[in-house]
Order: structure tokens, then C-alpha cells, then sequence
């Protein structure tokens, strides 16, 4: 085997959606393809305008055909992806799966052409499924075959040697592209005296945004505030109305869905980011906020204490608006905001870079390459 190594990602999702997962995977592959390997990635065609074939910043990138954003969806996709991620294994190293979602292929890849093979297990959707009973026996038999199993917090790296005793696992916060996340040009209106609030999260229910809602009328009783909303869902309309009922709808500005390439200087506009998640793995976007010297203001759920504490940010408790907006107006008080971004930003350099995150993934590679050959 050369120093080159040929890579087959399997990813449930991939840019140019815009996520968690799909930034992952595509930082991890760019990294990769920089030092010199060659990465193909299998995803969903879930965004009509994006081409089947492209090459991707030297990442080969085919999309296959995507069945809905649910579980009957991913497994649908999951079925139907596996002859082509099998056919293209033949090609390749070691098979990394995203999600255990996109492990299928994967575990058919390992059985018939011997590939070795790494899985990682991402998002909150995971925590859920797993405490059903079926749904956890189904994923126990997916993530089974997989040489390593990666997480992207302690807690799904809890449930997963819970599931799986005796397997090698390994919790890796997600990286984080520090050289694109940095201090950058506000680009969001900042009215004078008025205290600018970001929150990056998807309209749905887990994201908590309905709860960052109810606190703004608590804030705006203490101080002027703006809240701009980065980030689409199912529950727009519903938010905007309850934002309307609670007579602070003049203080939201609803942005949609926004390029991640935009997000630096989004987060720059803010004087604080505000992540009000009801579950969470490891917020990709509280990191970015982090990279950008941006305090951030988190609920204290999933794998988000493991990147937040009171040294670069504050925690509340989820689903109260009362704890929301006590965090809100602490911080809006504090003289050292500034400092605890700086703060952030030297803790995500120092832990969790990309070229970090890219170097613990060749050691795993390496490991289970050197165990399947030994095998």
C-alpha cells in the first residue's frame, strides 16, 4: 500500500446542503485531499440543482438518489446506494461511513471485498432511535462490521460501547476550519445601542429556536435586542407567528437557510450566539461561533458542555425561556465578553482544528488497515 491512500466516504447528506454532517465530512475530505489522498464521497442527491458527478475541491463527489429526509428515506437510500458504494470499494483503502444510516454499503463492502471499515455516528437522531428497542438492535447489526466507531460526542461514544461492548470506539469532536472561521467583516445590520443576538440552528423542534422566542420579550424588558434567525425548517411560519403573538416580531429577522461560506461574517455581527437546542451530539455551528471570537451562550445538553463552560461561554438549561434570557442578560452585562471570545476562538484552535480531527482519522485509518491486514 503507498503513502496515498484511496478513501470511500458513504455520507447521508453532503454540501451544498447546509449542516453539521455535511460540513464534517466535506472539511475532513478537503483536509484529506490536500495531504495528498484521494477521497471519493457517496451521498444523496438532495438539492435539485446539484450535478450527480463533480469534482468538489479534488474531492470526487457522485450523488445517488435520495428518497426523503426520514428514516424510511435513509433507508431506502441506504438499500439502494449499496451495489455502487460496494463497486466503487473495490477501488479503495478503507470505506469511511457517515452516519449509521450510510453503513450498509459499507458492512456489504467489508463482507465481500474484505474493505476495512470505519463508521461514524452522528446527531442526536441516533441518541433518539437507540433507546427503541428495535431501532437499537438494527443499528447494532449496522455498526457491528465497522473496525472503529467514531462519535462526534462522550455521550453517543457512551451509547455506542453500551451497544456495542468490546468494540473499538473513539469520541471525536467535529473540526472545524479555523482559517475560514475567524474574526471577519459583520455583514448583519447592527443598530446603535441595541444588543445583536445570532442563533444558526434549523427551524425544528430539537433546535429549541421556539424557546430563544418566549425569551426575547424578557429581554427586551431589560435592554433593546435583536434576534437574526440563520436557518430554515418546517417550523418557520409557526415561529414567526408565535414570535407576532408575543409582540416581538419587529425584533427577528428570519435570515433562511445561508451559505456556509456567509457564516463568518454573520457570526461577526453578533454580540452574542445563542445555540437553544433541546438534544445535541456536538454543535458544528457553536464551534464555528468559537472560531469567529464569539461568546456563545449554549443549552446544557448532549456534547455541548464538552465545548462550553463559563472560561469561553455560558450554559442554561434547555426549554426555558426564563434561563435563556438570565443567559442573555448575563452576558450582554459582562465586560469580559470580548475576552471570553478570544477565549473560544484559542481553545478550538488548540483542540479542534481540522488538521487536528484529519490527523486522529489517519491514525484510525492506519489501525484498522494495519488489523484487517494482519487479519
Amino acid at each position: 500500500m503507498s503513502d496515498r491512500l484511496r478513501i470511500l466516504m458513504p455520507s447521508i447528506y453532503f454540501p451544498p446542503r447546509v449542516g453539521g454532517i455535511e460540513s464534517h465530512v466535506y472539511y475532513l475530505a478537503r483536509e484529506l485531499v490536500r495531504r495528498g489522498h484521494g477521497v471519493h464521497v457517496v451521498t444523496t442527491h438532495t438539492e435539485p440543482a446539484s450535478p450527480r458527478r463533480e469534482n468538489m475541491d479534488g474531492i470526487e463527489v457522485t450523488r445517488l438518489a435520495s428518497f426523503g429526509k426520514h428514516f424510511i428515506g435513509w433507508s431506502l437510500g441506504s438499500l439502494s446506494s449499496a451495489p455502487d458504494i460496494v463497486r466503487l470499494a473495490g477501488g479503495c483503502d478503507i470505506v469511511h461511513c457517515h452516519t449509521f444510516a450510510s453503513a450498509l454499503g459499507g458492512d456489504v463492502a467489508a463482507v465481500f471485498r474484505g474493505s476495512p471499515l470505519v463508521v461514524t455516528v452522528h446527531s442526536s437522531h441516533f441518541l433518539r432511535l437507540a433507546r427503541n428497542p428495535l431501532m437499537r438492535h438494527v443499528m447494532r447489526l449496522l455498526l457491528m462490521k465497522a473496525g472503529a466507531l467514531l462519535s462526534t460526542s462522550e455521550e453517543i461514544d457512551g451509547v455506542v460501547r453500551d451497544m456495542l461492548p468490546g468494540a473499538y470506539t473513539l469520541p471525536i469532536v467535529n473540526g472545524i476550519d479555523t482559517d475560514t472561521f475567524r474574526p471577519s467583516e459583520p455583514c448583519l445590520e447592527r443598530p446603535e445601542g441595541v444588543f445583536v443576538i445570532v442563533c444558526p440552528r434549523r427551524l425544528v423542534t430539537k433546535n429549541g429556536v421556539e424557546y430563544l422566542v418566549r425569551a426575547l420579550p424578557l429581554v427586551a424588558r431589560e435592554m433593546p435586542v435583536r434576534a437574526y434567525l440563520a436557518g430554515d425548517g418546517p417550523l418557520r411560519q409557526e415561529l414567526e407567528s408565535l414570535a407576532r403573538g408575543l409582540g416581538v416580531r419587529d425584533r427577528i429577522e428570519f435570515m433562511g437557510s445561508v451559505e456556509n461560506v456567509k457564516m463568518p461574517n454573520v457570526y461577526s455581527s453578533a454580540d452574542l450566539i445563542v445555540i437553544p437546542s433541546l438534544v445535541e451530539a456536538t454543535s458544528i455551528a457553536a464551534l464555528e461561533a468559537m472560531s469567529c471570537e464569539r461568546t456563545v451562550a449554549a443549552s446544557r445538553v448532549g456534547g455541548l458542555p464538552e465545548i462550553i463552560d463559563e472560561s469561553v461561554g455560558l450554559l442554561f438549561e434547555s426549554g426555558s425561556p426564563e434561563a435563556a434570557a438570565e443567559a442573555i442578560l448575563k452576558a450582554a452585562r459582562d465586560a469580559d465578553r470580548l475576552k471570553l471570545g478570544r477565549a473560544a476562538r484559542e481553545r478550538v484552535v488548540a483542540n479542534w482544528s481540522i488538521q487536528s480531527m484529519a490527523d486522529v482519522h489517519m491514525e484510525v485509518y492506519m489501525k484498522v488497515i494495519g488489523e484487517r491486514q494482519r487479519a
